[in-house]
Parts: structure tokens; C-alpha cells; sequence
């Protein structure tokens, strides 16, 4: 009988917290339907990860930090690369989603992963370069542009009898989001006096 591989089976474990919750969020996602999808045993689960809530955070560390951290120096571009990744890995946004919906205040107890993130966007310069708005001001209105796509209906991505599938609709769109960071974060450009 060939030995168990503990991080083969939390690899599994993992990729099948983040399908079931991106699909169901904390409250629906099922301990047993991610155990019977990763071909581990629950008590694996709570051995690695606590509990239920405990793979959540799991889950939500693992596509945080496939996501390209910040780029101070070229965030248009950055934007851009966001929703390419949105687009590639719907299963970060659909987490990001159901953590607002069920865990706003994830963040308070940051994981290495949230606090070395965190930490990059207190970037001295970060006034100057952001057309005098506040990083996370910036990085919250990417993360609204970039997941804006995924929850518009289909009918206005569609207007006109536009394709919202097609690669040029979507290059349109990724585009539009690279223009509005630019302008956001230009020079002069900073929030309204008063």
C-alpha cells in the first residue's frame, strides 16, 4: 500500500473548497460534497484546516494570491491584468462576492497572504502616483470595474446586438477599464475640492 500524501491531499482539498465555495458560499458550501470531490475523508479537512469557516479563509488565501499584486507603477495596466485573471479564474471573483456577502470583516485576523498584500499598498509614494487618491480607494474601484463585467446582465453587455462573448466585446471592455484607472490615476486628476 503506497503511503498518503498529506500535501497531494490538501492540494485536492483545497481546489475543491474553492469550487464548492465559489458555487455556494460559506453557509451552502457542504464539508462532505468537497470531501467526496477532493477523494479525501472529513476529518482530513478538519485536521487541516479547523473547520468549515477555517477553509473558507483557506480558499479565499489560495485565489488571493494567484491575483497579481498591486502595480503602484502602472496601475491601468494592472487593472487590465486583473480583469484577465477574472476572466481566466471566475472562482475569484464569485469568492470575493460571497466574502462580502457573508465575511465583510475578514481581515480584522489578516493571513500572511491579506497582510503581505496590505503592506505593499502603503507605498510612500502613493498620492503622487495615484493622482492623489488613496491606494485603497484605487484598488477598491479596480476590484468594482473589474467584477462589474461578470455581474452586468447579458442584455446591456450586449446592446446593439453585440456578441458579449465575442473577444472583441470583451477587448472593448478590458479596455475601457485600463482607460478609466488612466484617467483616474493621472496627474490633476485627483477627487473633487470640497
Amino acid at each position: 500500500m503506497a503511503p498518503r500524501d498529506a500535501d497531494a491531499t490538501r492540494a485536492r482539498i483545497l481546489a475543491a473548497a474553492v469550487a464548492e465555495f465559489a458555487a455556494h458560499g460559506l453557509a451552502g458550501g457542504r464539508v462532505d460534497r468537497i470531501a467526496a470531490a477532493a477523494e479525501a475523508n472529513k476529518r482530513s479537512i478538519y485536521v487541516y484546516y479547523g473547520d468549515k469557516a477555517g477553509l473558507f479563509e483557506a480558499a479565499l488565501d489560495h485565489v488571493v494570491a494567484r491575483i497579481e499584486p498591486v502595480d503602484i507603477d502602472d496601475l491601468p495596466g494592472w487593472a487590465g491584468r486583473v480583469f484577465d485573471h477574472m476572466l481566466a479564474e471566475p472562482e475569484a471573483w464569485r469568492l470575493g462576492m460571497w466574502q462580502v456577502l457573508e465575511a465583510p470583516d475578514r481581515g480584522q485576523e489578516q493571513s500572511e497572504v491579506t497582510a503581505a498584500r496590505l503592506e505593499a499598498m502603503a507605498d510612500p509614494r502613493q498620492g503622487a502616483v495615484t493622482g492623489g487618491i488613496a491606494i485603497p480607494d484605487v484598488i477598491s474601484l479596480v476590484v468594482g470595474l473589474t467584477r462589474g463585467w461578470f455581474m452586468t446582465p447579458r442584455s446591456l453587455l450586449g446592446t446593439g446586438g453585440v456578441d458579449p462573448d465575442s473577444a472583441e466585446r470583451i477587448a472593448a471592455h478590458r479596455a475601457a477599464i485600463v482607460e478609466t484607472v488612466r484617467r483616474m490615476t493621472a496627474p490633476g486628476s485627483g477627487p473633487p475640492a470640497g
